[in-house]
Parts: structure tokens; C-alpha cells; sequence
């Protein structure tokens, strides 16, 4: 949702892309998925997202186009809960990263437990924690780039189902899972995204975020994709309950 890119520190139907016009063929249905209109997908994902409440999967993101150089390589596990204050409630992510340009991989643990924002830094051997966001320094936008929020957001595809243009480009394979692709034109805003959800569940398993350049150039933007999806997990202890790992430093800084 377009709203996604400005909780990441910096959103009636218009035209679907299958409206048909007399004497034009309806679209047969993509393979590996029975469904032709893409809004009907759409209002799918936003039933089974808004059941989820929590969840908990693997993932990975990367920079696209005139980003791809820019952008930093992540891949994690996260857990997200809740939604409260225009943010999910509570989440944590265990993640490994390289920064652009760089040959080095961070290794860090950040998250939110409903009252301080935290980020260990591995490497360091080194806890931040308080509760300003600005804590976690510029590891926050490492980590957050792996939060799927549409999946404990009270109106998880609004912008999707509203926007300007929706067009379904067949299936493709992510995972296991066989997922649909719809393409997403937004409203108001020069941006434009990818989603996949799969045939199954409808649960988005990927999405490709562009802003695309003057002229249709291709411009840039960032995928974001996720596997081993668990909803509503269970836990033997509290996972957002965070501790100083033994070794480690606490800091009375904030993370650079």
C-alpha cells in the first residue's frame, strides 16, 4: 500500500485493467489459479489479511532499477503483532544485511515491544534500547524494509482495491506457493506496485514497489518478498520480551 512508504521513515474503484468493452473476449483464467477480475483478488488479500492479526515468516529485500545500487540486501525472520497508533503493535526482526557498496554483512536484532524500540547490533556485541524510534539509528530502515504491515493493518488493501488501475498479469511461483500477480497503478500518487498473493490463501507472498520515472522510464523502487508464512503462531515464551544477551553491552547512546 502506498501508505507503507511513509511509515518506513520516509498509501469507489477507478478502471480495472478487465473492465471489458462490447465484443472484446473476457480474459481466461491465468493458470494455477481460477480468478480473472483482479480487484475481486484484491478484496481476497484484504479478508484474509485483516483474519491474520499475527504472524511470522521469512523474508528478503533488495532495490529495483535505479535503486538496485543504492539499496541495501536484507534477509530475516519477523514476527508482527497488532496494530496500534498507526504502526504494527508490536514486532521484531532477526536479520542479516549488506549495506550498498559494501562486502560486509550486518548482523542485527531490532524490534518494538509496545513501549521501547530496541536494536542489537551483533558485531558489537552492543544493546540500544529506549523509547524513541530514533534509537535503532540507521539499522531502522534495514529492518523495517522486511515488515510486510499489511498483514496487521485494520485496511490492509484499501489504496489497492481504490487505486486508479488494477491489472491481473497471470500467476507466477513464489516459494511454494503459486500466487497471483496483480499490478496496481495508485491513486493521487506516481507510485505503482506488484503484488503476489497466493491462489491458496490469498496472503501477499511478494511486492515489487516502483516510483517510476519521467517519461515511463523505469525508475526505482524495492521487492519485498516472504516464505515460511505462519499465521497466528504459537510461542513458548513471549518473543517480543527482549533481553541484554550475555556478552553484550547495554549503551546509554543511541545506535550510529
Amino acid at each position: 500500500m502506498k501508505r507503507m512508504m511513509a511509515m518506513l521513515l520516509g498509501l469507489g474503484l477507478a478502471s480495472a485493467a478487465y473492465a471489458q468493452t462490447p465484443g472484446e473476449k473476457k480474459p481466461e483464467a491465468p493458470k494455477g489459479g481460477g480468478l480473472t477480475d483482479p480487484v475481486e483478488i484484491l478484496k481476497k488479500a484484504d479478508e484474509a489479511a485483516k483474519a491474520a492479526k499475527s504472524v511470522q515468516y521469512t523474508a528478503s529485500a533488495k532495490g529495483l532499477g535505479t535503486q538496485a545500487a543504492r539499496t541495501a540486501t536484507v534477509e530475516g525472520t519477523v514476527i508482527l503483532l497488532g496494530w496500534k497508533n498507526n504502526a504494527p503493535e508490536k514486532w521484531i526482526v532477526d536479520a542479516k544485511a549488506q549495506r550498498a557498496g559494501s562486502s560486509e554483512a550486518n548482523e542485527l536484532v531490532a524490534g518494538f515491544d509496545g513501549n521501547n524500540y530496541y536494536l542489537i547490533d551483533k558485531p558489537k556485541k552492543t544493546m540500544y534500547q529506549d523509547m524513541d524510534q530514533a534509537v535503532m539509528g540507521s539499522g531502522a530502515r534495514l529492518v523495517q524494509g522486511l515488515l510486510m504491515v499489511e498483514f496487521v493493518h485494520p485496511t490492509p488493501f484499501t489504496d489497492e482495491i481504490n487505486a486508479d488501475k488494477q491489472e491481473l498479469r497471470g500467476t507466477t511461483k513464489i516459494g511454494d506457493e503459486e500466487c497471483y500477480e496483480v499490478f496496481v497503478k495508485y491513486k493521487g500518487v506516481n507510485q505503482q506496485a506488484n503484488w503476489f498473493f497466493s491462489t491458496k490463501d490469498f496472503l501477499p507472498r511478494r511486492v515489487d514497489r516502483r516510483t517510476p520515472g519521467p517519461g515511463g522510464a523505469e525508475g526505482g523502487g524495492t521487492t519485498l518478498t516472504v516464505t515460511k508464512l505462519a499465521v497466528q503462531p504459537k510461542f513458548e515464551k513471549d518473543p517480543f520480551v527482549v533481553t541484554l544477551p550475555e556478552g553484550y553491552t547495554k549503551s546509554k547512546e543511541f545506535a550510529p
